[in-house]
């Protein structure tokens, strides 16, 4: 057994015990090899014999040496973490998309992070500068940015940064960005699904159909974007009035429920950007008396576990978050060809909250 005076135990003990104050050069010492050959073992390099490995290894086990990952991760071996980027975690359906992205790193031995803003673009700022000081593999930055030429510079000042360090930006819940060829992106047919909203209402008979969430991110401007096409296509007036601005919130999506719905030309469909804001319309009409789907259809976006279980059961627009965060997590560590853009359809599932 190796011993050395900082981490002797006492008489009868089982081994040494382990103590941070032990170091490579400890560990080099105790097998008898140079600091180089141990840390080429240790960081799983070529070129050492088997013999040599096995004592290396044998002597960081009895001496409790712990290698340290983040030192490995900026020296350019190990396996570096996976990180996410988001908003909040209000949605269920970014859970499933979390979901998906931590499995897919942990498979493949990557350790998976984190991080919120909060909606504060200078926090968001500052998360990818650290991710990047940390040296992460790939970040997957869930698209709730406004739209434009600004957030664009943003999303390329990303990019460049990771991209000093050999890291890779995934955009979620964003479309391809032509400007930004080098910036991944996984998305879903957003659009599209919320055009089969607007026509199964209008199937039902509804031609005031409001939209609820349109709140200036990519996410909830491609779900209008759907409105606003399905609207066209069923012959129907965009009406300014019924287009509501709402986070993604119950509390909010209740407030201006009550607000709509108490004025004097109501709705008698509103299309809801997520199952959260549903959720929101739900209790709004549960306090003004007002009978789903009877005197008002809603319908959501997401379909997250519990809708089916409203009463009534909501109709809502399907798309695996699961695969969507899983394909993200294989782009993000390079496990995925790049060229091949991710573009998941969506189903709608209709359900009593729109019966006719």
């Amino acid at each position: 057994m190796v011993e050395t005076t900082s981490s002797v135990r006492k008489r009868g003990t089982r081994g040494p015990a382990p103590t941070a104050e032990v170091n490579l050069k400890d560990v080099a010492r105790a097998a008898g090899v140079s600091p180089g050959t141990a840390s080429r073992v240790l960081t799983g390099r070529p070129g050492v014999s088997e013999e040599t490995r096995t004592k290396v290894m044998q002597a960081a086990d009895e001496l409790g040496y712990v290698v340290n990952s983040l030192a490995q991760a900026m020296m350019g071996t190990g396996r570096r973490p996976l990180a996410l980027v988001s908003t909040s975690l209000t949605d269920p359906a970014l859970v499933e998309l979390i979901s998906g992205a931590e499995h897919t790193a942990t498979e493949n031995g990557h350790l998976f992070e984190l991080s919120l803003t909060h909606g504060d673009l200078d926090v968001e700022g500052g998360i990818i500068e650290t991710l990047r000081e940390n040296r992460v593999t790939g970040v997957i930055l869930v698209g709730l940015t406004a739209p434009g030429k600004e957030s664009e510079q943003r999303i390329g000042r990303y990019a460049t940064a990771l991209a000093s360090v050999g890291a890779t930006l995934v955009l979620f819940g964003h479309p391809y960005l032509p400007s930004l060829p080098s910036v991944l992106t996984v998305n879903y047919d957003q659009v599209g699904g919320v055009q089969k909203v607007v026509q199964h209402l209008a199937g039902l008979g509804h031609t005031r159909i409001a939209f609820l969430g349109w709140d200036n991110s990519t996410t909830s401007n491609q779900r209008f974007l759907g409105y606003s096409l399905g609207m066209n296509n069923a012959g129907l007036t965009l009406d300014s009035s019924l287009v509501l601005r709402c986070p993604n919130e119950i509390a909010d999506a209740h407030l201006a429920t009550l607000l709509q719905l108490n004025g004097d030309d109501t709705p008698t469909a509103i299309v809801c950007a997520s199952d959260i804001i549903a959720m929101g319309v739900y209790r709004a009409a549960r306090d003004l008396g007002i009978a789903i789907p009877g005197q008002l259809a809603v319908t959501g976006f997401g379909d997250f576990m519990c809708a089916g279980d409203l009463n009534p059961p909501l109709t809502s627009v399907s798309t695996s978050f699961y695969e969507l965060g899983t394909r993200a997590a294989e782009l993000a560590l390079g496990l995925a060809d790049p060229a091949e853009r991710v573009d998941l359809p969506t189903e709608l599932v209709i359900r009593d909250s729109t019966a006719g």
